[in-house]
């Protein structure tokens, strides 16, 4: 697949654009249109870093940054190709964090009074476990929790790049470094999480799919809603 072909069928958020002017009458129907508009751009430079994945070895931008010798002239190509994968994973995770946000302030799922000096406090508890538990009562036969078990792999993943481990490409390591205990009991290589970069891009292509379609499901009501347009005079 070319990166051209990527980025067609990789469908953008446009559906929830607004064709005339939206004007939300609440603090909630603000900040959750708001979250609406985050939402499609955020995924909008997801899909553009998944796309740019495809590019065909030999055809990757920026080539001038780094000389022949950093890399012998046989990792260049993989390690575009993983900074791109990499960043699209995080920015897919932003994406269905605007989703949940969206749900949050459409549903006022928080107790403080919603202003500038509460904003942190009420994003703080805005997250998958405590929005079914808030917005669904705990029932786990919900869109959220269907999306979460389903996508888990990439969830997991944006997790461990932000917050626990950087990922090696499993075709190869550009750095190598191994440690060992003097008992040899224990060895820091068992505990590289490692991936095999066809398989992360095929996952987020799923991925991308699937959040498509969660959006449709969640957020194409919500959008209605508050929109004008859709309302009578």
């Amino acid at each position: 697949m070319t990166t051209k072909e990527a980025y067609r069928i990789l469908e953008p958020a446009h559906f929830l654009k607004d064709k005339e002017l939206v004007q939300p009458n609440t603090p909630d129907e603000i900040e959750t249109r708001r979250r609406i508009i985050d939402f499609i751009k955020e995924l909008d430079i997801a899909r553009f870093m998944l796309a740019m994945s495809f590019k065909e070895a030999g055809t990757d931008p920026y080539l001038d940054l780094f000389e022949e010798k950093d890399f012998n002239n046989k990792f260049k190509h993989a390690y575009y190709r993983q900074h791109y994968l990499y960043s699209s994973v995080i920015w897919y995770q932003n994406s269905f964090d605007m989703i949940l946000q969206c749900l949050w302030f459409h549903h006022k799922l928080y107790d403080k009074t919603l202003c500038k000096e509460n904003m942190e406090k009420i994003l703080l508890g805005c997250n998958s476990k405590t929005l079914v538990k808030r917005l669904y009562l705990g029932d786990q036969d919900n869109p959220i929790s269907h999306f979460v078990d389903t996508n888990d792999y990439i969830l997991d993943l944006a997790n461990r790049l932000k917050h626990r481990q950087f990922i090696e490409n499993d075709s190869y390591l550009l750095y190598a470094e191994a440690f060992n205990t003097r008992d040899g009991e224990y060895s820091s290589d068992e505990m590289v999480f490692r991936i095999k970069l066809n398989d992360l891009q095929d996952s987020l292509v799923i991925f991308h799919k699937n959040l498509i379609a969660l959006a449709k499901e969640l957020l194409i009501p919500i959008h209605d809603s508050i929109s004008n347009i859709f309302q009578e005079d």
